[in-house]
């Protein structure tokens, strides 16, 4: 037990920046103490000073690079996917917390009708959002394999290039999301009195999209090499930053909806600063150096042929919504407010199961690149267990909190009944989608993200839209069908994605033994 605590010490010493810099400190106090001594006295301490002197370069990266990088070619799996697991699970918990407490300020000082554009808006921001996931994901694969393979030249050269490649892409995009704001709304059926309140709500957050890409990005890179609990701790800055934000400017200094949009374009540069501010402090093997930038026109084909399929398998979950809200919206404002309050709460299962699969891609990707295949199916195995046991046991949680919850963002009776009606609906299943998300990390890790893609869409868009329009058509017309429609899509989803992987487990062993 004492031999445990002592490693727990050592661990927190290691990873807490407040430490570090005293350690520093405290040692470059005695080598220029010893300096000031041989200067004065002529007295020298060859074993103590050459020591000092020769070893700070070391001793700074053991202190300040450690927790950089994790290799997970080597060591015990379960811990291994534990503690990097645990950081990216604290991260999207975090995110929900916020986005709870930010929908929350939102409908107590707005009202229901400025919910419910919210929740339409966050919706087109989702897709956005959603795509960023994914592309960073797919760019993790190409990190971790390189790393796994101790290729740093190659290395360098492709962090260099993602960079420049994502920068581009998210100027683009986010133009093009600017001037389509009225088009996307009315693709959404949007009412008409919504449509303002909505309008300004999306335009300015889609400004904060070149933050959001930036610090998925510098993330999605960190997480290759081993490291996530920075994005955590610039995360857990961020969410106070921006709740301090939506109190000021919603009831300090009211700005309405538009100063709860700019509250968040605020805390989401402020993450992709800090995010991007470690990238440029990693070790100088695979650091981004902003002073000459360069893109490497060869890497142009992987990274978009890795990315843009894993960034379009997250959209289609999120066009598969937007769909079915159109489906919704049918039914009112009540439902309309009512998914949104249900979303906010599906939020801790939904994006907290991401960790999951976030984690095995970047121990795969490793472990591919160090050709051991025996251990990438002993991680795929943990995980899936990982994955199932956890889903229920934050699905019992969540379920339980849901009525206490549901109160936090209004108390209108048709609006709550509506967001605990679909908690007891789909909770239960929502296992399901935790071991799908342990799939999609598997099938990445091992560079194929083109099939995710179209099981997603099979499986999340096709099949969904198709099932409410069949029970619409023979004269059902339910929001039961709509939470239905989700629980067989994640039965759906899963068996092909046990198919492929199964599949493509084989194809790269024999790969691998070639």
């Amino acid at each position: 037990m004492g031999g445990c605590c002592k490693q727990s010490l050592f661990y927190f010493l290691l990873r807490n920046d407040v430490i570090k810099y005293l350690i520093m400190n405290k040692i470059l106090s005695k080598l220029y103490a010893l300096k000031r001594r041989e200067r004065i006295y002529g007295i020298r301490n060859p074993l103590t000073y050459d020591f000092l002197h020769h070893n700070m370069h070391h001793l700074h990266v053991l202190l300040f690079h450690s927790a950089d990088q994790q290799d997970f070619t080597r060591g015990p799996i379960v811990r291994q996917l534990l503690i990097f697991m645990l950081p990216i699970l604290l991260s999207q918990l975090l995110q929900q917390f916020y986005t709870i407490a930010d929908t929350a300020l939102i409908g107590q000082a707005l009202g229901a009708e400025a919910l419910a554009a919210v929740g339409t808006a966050s919706l087109i921001l989702s897709v956005c959002i959603n795509f960023f996931i994914g592309f960073s994901a797919g760019l993790s694969v190409l990190v971790s394999n390189l790393y796994g393979e101790k290729d740093y030249t190659r290395l360098s050269a492709l962090v260099q290039s993602i960079f420049v490649t994502v920068l581009a892409f998210a100027v683009c995009l986010t133009a093009a999301g600017i001037l389509l704001t009225p088009q996307l709304l009315a693709a959404l059926s949007t009412p008409a009195e919504l449509i303002p309140t909505a309008s300004t709500y999306l335009r300015i957050t889609l400004g904060g999209m070149l933050a959001q890409l930036l610090y998925n990005t510098a993330s999605a890179i960190l997480r290759a090499l081993g490291n996530t609990t920075s994005a955590l701790h610039y995360l857990a800055a961020a969410v106070v930053f921006n709740i301090a934000l939506d109190i000021l400017l919603l009831f300090i200094i009211p700005c309405g909806i538009a100063g709860a949009a700019l509250a968040t374009v605020a805390a989401q540069y402020a993450a992709a600063l800090l995010a991007l501010r470690k990238i440029l402090h990693l070790h100088g093997a695979w650091q981004f150096r902003l002073a000459r930038p360069f893109f490497v026109p060869n890497h142009l084909t992987p990274i978009l042929g890795t990315s843009i399929p894993a960034g379009l398998q997250a959209v289609f979950m999120s066009i598969s919504s937007l769909v079915i809200q159109t489906y919704i919206n049918t039914f009112g404002y009540a439902a309309m407010a009512g998914m949104t309050v249900y979303a906010r709460i599906e939020g801790f299962l939904y994006y907290p199961l991401f960790a999951f699969g976030i984690a095995l891609t970047s121990f795969i990707g490793q472990n591919v690149g160090a050709h051991d295949i025996a251990r990438v199916r002993a991680g795929l195995g943990t995980s899936l267990r990982l994955a199932a046991f956890g889903a229920m046991g934050m699905a019992l949680v969540a379920g339980l909190s849901a009525p206490t919850l549901v109160l936090l963002f209004t108390d209108d009776p048709a609006v709550v009944e509506n967001a605990l009606d679909a908690v007891c609906y789909t909770f239960p299943f929502y296992f399901l989608y935790g071991i799908n998300q342990v799939y999609i990390g598997a099938m990445r890790g091992l560079g194929n993200t083109l099939y995710p893609m179209m099981t997603a869409l099979a499986a999340y868009c096709l099949f969904r839209v198709v099932w409410c329009w069949a029970w619409d058509l023979v004269g059902i017309h339910s929001m039961h069908i709509v939470y239905n429609a989700y629980n067989v899509s994640f039965l759906v989803m899963g068996t092909l994605l046990y198919l492929g992987c199964k599949r493509e487990l084989c194809r790269t062993a024999r790969k691998i033994s070639a």
